[in-house]
């Protein structure tokens, strides 16, 4: 085998090796619950809760945003 044939190998195992799998984005949606009664707010993932916790409105926002940033769920709009 020659040195030119070699490149060659080399250079198609280096293209066919180096691809990354295509992102594929989450169908799952993030949602808020508003407590009946008070002012704080159930984080909810295709409505089912994450956990029973209740939250802060700014808190349960925050949690929605790691959530959407790790590609658990794409947040929705936000209603009281």
């Amino acid at each position: 085998m020659n040195y030119k044939n070699l490149a060659i190998l080399i250079m198609l195992a280096i293209v066919t090796s180096c691809g990354s799998a295509k992102f594929v984005p989450t169908t799952d949606k993030c949602s808020l619950e508003k407590h009946w009664k008070e002012a704080i707010y159930q984080v909810r993932i295709n409505d089912e809760k994450i956990n029973t916790h209740w939250y802060l409105k700014k808190d349960a926002k925050e949690i929605m945003k790691s959530l959407a940033s790790k590609n658990k769920c794409m947040s929705q709009d936000i209603t009281e």
